[in-house]
């Protein structure tokens, strides 16, 4: 080997490991971006359906009307006899 490529060598071995430390950080950053961005997501779609779900329960309301009279009558019937 010529003198110009043992010199690489030892300068590309001595800043090996501060070069392998800055991948594994990018790597693990990486890593926590994209967990961070799925967990978005998933928040996201859980409020949508949830807002969705509240939405149309609050938009169904029933109201009934009934004609008690007939019961009315009955039970004031029933009231006239016992005595």
């Amino acid at each position: 080997m010529s003198q110009k490529k043992v010199d690489s060598y030892k300068a590309g071995k001595a800043g090996r490991s501060k070069a392998s430390r800055k991948e594994k950080l990018i790597d693990r950053l990486e890593i926590l971006a994209w967990v961070a961005i799925c967990v978005a997501m998933v928040g996201w779609i859980g409020y949508s359906a949830y807002a969705k779900v509240e939405a149309k329960q609050e938009s169904v309301v029933t109201e009934t009307v009934m004609d008690t009279s007939a019961i009315d009558d009955y039970v004031s019937g029933l009231s006239s006899d016992a005595q």
